[in-house]
C-alpha cells in the first residue's frame, strides 16, 4: 500500500506507530476526509474491493465510497502501520423496525490494542464513528460527535449512539471473522438488490468540526453537534455538482452526474439514516 499517499489523503502527519492514540487520529482524519457516497454504484454497480482500486478511486481520484470500500481502504492502511485488524460483519438496526431482522450488510473493523479490542469504522453514512469505540459493554463513550455504547444483545453486541438525548440502535454485531471474499458477496448484493438503498438512492455524508451534513436524493440536511437540524432542496444538476464539490469534496464525472440527478428525482421518501 502507498501509505504516504493514504496519510496525505487524510491529512495525517503524525507518527506511524501502532498505538491508541495514533488509531484515534487515523480513524478522525480518515471519517472526515473521505466522503462516505454511492455515486459511482449508481453508474457502475459493485464497486472493486481490490486494494489497488480502492487506492485508485479513494485515494488518487479523490472520491469517496461505501462501507465496503472505506473500511478496506481503512484495514489496509491499518495492517500497513503494524495494527492486528480483523473484519468484522454487522446487521443494520438504525431506522429498522425492531420486529425486522436485517442480514449482515455491513463492514466494520476490530482493532487489537494494548489495553483491550476497538470497534472502527469509517462508512456508516450519517453516522459513521469519527473515534474507535473500545469493545467494554454499556460505557458510555465520547467522540468528536455523538456519544455512543456498546450493549449486549444476546452472544451478539449492538452499537448505540445517543442522539436528541435518546439511544438509538446503529447496528448489531459478533466476532465472527469475516473474509475478503465474504465481503465481495456481500458488496455484489447491496449494489444491486433491487429495490436496494444503494442502487436506487444517491447518497453522500460526511462529518465535519460541529456536526455532519447528509445528502439523500435531492434533501441535503446539516445537523449540528447539539442536534438542530437545517434542510434545503437541490433545485437543478448544476447545484449537485457543485453541492457535491462544496459540500463533500467530491468531483464526479459528467455520466455520473447525469446519473445521480435522473435517480435522485425518484419519488423515495427521506432515509432516517440520512436526515
Amino acid at each position: 500500500m502507498d501509505i504516504a499517499a493514504y496519510l496525505r489523503r487524510i491529512g495525517y502527519e503524525g507518527p506511524r506507530t501502532p498505538t491508541p492514540a495514533v488509531l484515534a487520529a487515523i480513524a478522525r482524519h480518515h471519517a472526515m476526509a473521505i466522503t462516505f457516497e454511492n455515486v459511482s454504484v449508481l453508474v457502475d454497480g459493485p464497486p472493486e474491493l481490490e486494494l489497488d482500486a480502492l487506492e485508485a478511486k479513494l485515494v488518487h481520484a479523490g472520491r469517496g465510497g461505501y462501507c465496503y470500500e472505506q473500511n478496506s481502504l481503512l484495514r489496509a492502511a491499518l495492517d500497513e502501520l503494524g495494527f492486528q485488524v480483523r473484519g468484522l460483519s454487522a446487521r443494520v438496526r438504525y431506522g429498522v423496525p425492531n420486529d425486522v431482522m436485517t442480514p449482515r450488510s455491513h463492514m466494520v473493523l476490530c482493532v487489537d490494542l494494548p489495553g483491550g479490542q476497538a470497534l472502527v469504522d469509517a462508512g456508516f453514512g450519517g453516522l459513521t464513528l469519527t473515534a474507535p469505540v473500545m469493545m467494554r459493554w454499556d460505557e458510555v463513550q465520547k467522540t468528536s460527535h455523538e456519544n455512543v455504547r456498546l450493549v449486549a444483545d444476546d452472544e451478539d453486541r449492538v452499537l448505540q449512539a445517543e442522539l436528541g438525548g435518546e439511544w438509538v440502535d446503529v447496528y448489531r454485531f459478533d466476532f465472527s471473522r469475516h473474509l475478503p471474499p465474504d465481503y465481495v458477496q456481500q458488496n455484489w448484493h447491496t449494489a444491486t438488490r433491487p429495490n436496494g438503498l444503494f442502487s436506487n438512492n444517491l447518497i453522500a455524508a460526511v462529518p465535519v468540526p460541529g456536526g455532519r451534513y447528509a445528502l439523500f436524493n435531492r434533501t441535503l440536511t446539516w445537523r449540528s453537534l447539539a442536534g438542530e437540524k437545517e434542510r434545503r432542496q437541490i433545485e437543478s444538476e448544476a447545484a449537485l455538482r457543485s453541492t457535491l464539490r462544496e459540500v463533500f469534496s467530491i468531483n464526479v464525472p459528467d455520466r455520473e452526474l447525469a446519473k445521480a440527478w435522473e435517480v435522485s428525482g425518484r419519488a423515495a421518501p427521506l432515509h432516517p439514516g440520512f436526515s
